[in-house]
């Protein structure tokens, strides 16, 4: 302390050598006060000292001048240097996840990439490559469309479409697979639709902006393979059907319907996704049904391995969605979902393989037994609200389709699930306490259990084929009846009152004898002793080709009232129905109901309409019936 004080009394000059020498060897400015102890204030007066004796005094000391900087030549980067970069470079760019694990990718050579430098002359930046196409290592079909095959068995295109359209999804800046692509022409010639398009979704960088600094590898947006098919903007497929390929979706997006009722304005909607999804959107039950499907994809997975993307490649879909328009403008839509290790896929009758396309039956001769024949799963059925003309399609009950054979004939499907077989209209406790409701029970002669029961029994033998065997999913409208039955006698209408009697007679007398027995099982056998089925219910497995079909929806996990999502976090494949609202989440496919409507529905309804099929190679379809058809 007191040595900063003498200095601060010390005259200026006396500091000025000591400045000097530091100034002229270099030292910063901060070392020199701190190094002379004194203050940041006497160094800046003790520096405009000696700026005033410099200006008087010729030998002033002088501070050392900044050393002269070396120019930087510019090197001039040759041909060589760039097709050098661009080798190392190319085997940087991530085409799939898929590449390498017995995919190998196949593409056109390079386009090379100039520029007009300043003195005129066109010098090479870069090149451009295609994404190309992933083919399995074994491979041994066309990889053209010109050396698609179809077999003469197969049946020709119906007078009764207008047009079809083969419709899927493609990743930007990734190969296509190869296999499917060949096959979705294929199967467009063999069923004689006219377009095969598809949708964009980009993943990364954004295709709508330019980049700003060109990197010396560019990826085409598109495999040339598919370049002509892709459609980046709306189409009107039909007045009541459009592909929203203007939409460009994120490919991880967990739930890609999500968010987009308002957005289609009522109209049935395609969209370009790799994961596939299907939702019905409620609608006034003045108007047709309205739904939203999702694509699938014809271009391998090719996603950035953390969450997001390790969930999307396990949703990846090699896929398409097909839809026909008949003659009187009605639309069919079906989904069709592709080994995603062959490209080969099954659609109703027909399979299609490494470019060639066969019935059914031929397939099964000669895949020595890889290829079967698909079950057939039901939506709510009701046997006594079922509607005629859906009848008609699926099984030919009361005739045939327009134009057309019955679904199950058409597929010879090897099993049948149906759901919700009875109605229960005749002991529907939920109308127990409404007198109106049970006035018009009694009016439409409704309020019988037992000829419903018996037109129950009846359908599953009449709709029943020697090849097919029929199981009734044990359902919540089937379980009207064992609530009934567990009613007090003095809330039983006398006419269903013996038959109470006699049903909880025969159930008590089981348990009596320790018999495995279930009641809607004997009654149903009762009514119509030559009904061939099996009952099961959530607890009784029925897998067909890794699907489960038990489940009938109305229960859900751990006691929880049941639905499609419910039902989905099992991470099992599961078709379901009770929702009566056709629809596909995760795993989990729900297909609808039968009837074309119940008194008791009223207001805006997302019910609809559909059929379904689970293929032998594990793969499902679904589509929407229209009228008494489910094809065009």
């Amino acid at each position: 302390m007191q040595n900063s004080t003498a200095r601060a009394a010390r005259p200026l000059i006396e500091d000025v050598p000591s400045v000097r020498e530091l100034l002229a060897q270099g030292t910063r400015y901060t070392d020199i006060w701190k190094s002379l102890g004194i203050s940041k204030q006497r160094l800046d007066r003790i520096k405009k000292l000696i700026a005033e004796i410099d200006t008087t005094e010729p030998t002033a000391v002088e501070l050392p001048a900044p050393a002269p900087k070396t120019p930087k030549m510019k090197t001039k980067t040759t041909k060589a240097d760039i097709r050098e970069r661009i080798a190392s470079d190319e085997l940087t760019v991530p085409f799939s996840n898929w590449l390498g694990h017995g995919w190998i990718r196949e593409a056109g050579e390079p386009q090379e990439v100039y520029e007009t430098d300043q003195d005129g002359e066109q010098r090479l930046i870069g090149v451009k490559l295609d994404p190309g196409v992933l083919w399995p290592e074994d491979w041994d079909g066309p990889k053209t469309t010109d050396g698609v095959w179809i077999s003469p068995n197969v049946p020709a295109p119906k007078r009764s479409l207008q047009v079809g359209y083969i419709l899927s999804g493609a990743q930007n800046k990734t190969p296509a697979h190869g296999p499917l692509v060949i096959n979705m022409h294929a199967l467009a010639r063999a069923r004689g639709y006219k377009y095969v398009e598809i949708g964009p979704f980009t993943y990364g960088k954004s295709l709508f902006i330019e980049k700003k600094k060109k990197d010396i590898v560019e990826v085409a947006p598109w495999s040339s393979m598919i370049a002509d098919n892709i459609t980046r903007s709306r189409r009107h497929l039909s007045p009541t059907i459009q592909a929203c390929f203007e939409m460009n979706m994120r490919p991880t997006k967990a739930n890609p319907l999500t968010g987009l009722n308002t957005y289609i304005r009522g109209k049935t909607s395609v969209f370009a996704h790799p994961k596939r999804a299907m939702v019905s959107v409620p609608r006034p039950q003045t108007s047709d049904p309205v739904t939203m499907w999702t694509t699938g994809a014809c271009t391998v997975p090719n996603y950035v391995e953390m969450e997001a993307g390790l969930k999307a490649i396990q949703r990846h879909t090699i896929g398409f969605v097909i839809v026909e328009i008949d003659t009187e403008g009605r639309v069919f839509p079906r989904i069709v979902d592709a080994d995603p290790e062959t490209g080969n896929f099954h659609d109703l009758d027909l399979f299609v393989t490494a470019g060639s396309v066969y019935t059914i039956d031929e397939a099964i001769d000669i895949s020595d037994g890889l290829v079967d024949r698909p079950f057939m799963p039901v939506g709510c059925t009701h046997r006594r609200g079922l509607h005629a003309p859906f009848a008609r399609a699926i099984w030919g009950y009361g005739g045939n389709p327009e134009g057309d054979r019955p679904l199950i004939d058409v597929v010879r499907a090897k099993g049948q699930a149906v759901n919700d077989l009875t109605d229960g209209v005749s002991i529907n406790h939920h109308e127990d306490k409404n007198p109106i409701a049970l006035y018009k029970r009694h009016a439409k002669k409704n309020h019988l259990l037992e000829p419903e029961l018996e037109e129950a029994a009846r359908f599953i033998a009449e709709t029943s084929r020697p090849w097919c065997k029929s199981y009734v999913v044990y359902s919540n409208h089937d379980d009207f009846v064992a609530r009934w039955l567990q009613r007090p006698s003095t809330e039983i209408s006398p006419e269903n009152s013996k038959l109470w009697h006699l049903a909880n007679w025969k159930w008590r007398d089981a348990i009596d004898k320790g018999d495995k027995f279930d009641i809607y099982e004997w009654l149903l056998r009762e009514a119509c002793p030559h009904a061939n089925f099996e009952l099961v219910n959530a607890d009784t497995p029925l897998v067909h080709y890794g699907v489960h079909y038990e489940f009938h929806g109305d229960k859900g996990p751990n006691g929880a009232r049941g639905s499609t999502v419910g039902l989905s976090r099992m991470g099992l494949k599961v078709t379901k129905a009770h929702s009566h609202s056709p629809g596909i989440h995760d795993d989990c496919m729900d297909l609808g109901n039968l009837i074309f409507r119940a008194d008791y529905a009223t207001g805006p309804s997302s019910w609809g309409n559909a059929w379904g099929l689970g293929h032998s190679d594990g793969n499902r379809q679904i589509g929407l019936l229209v009228g008494d058809k489910y094809r065009a």
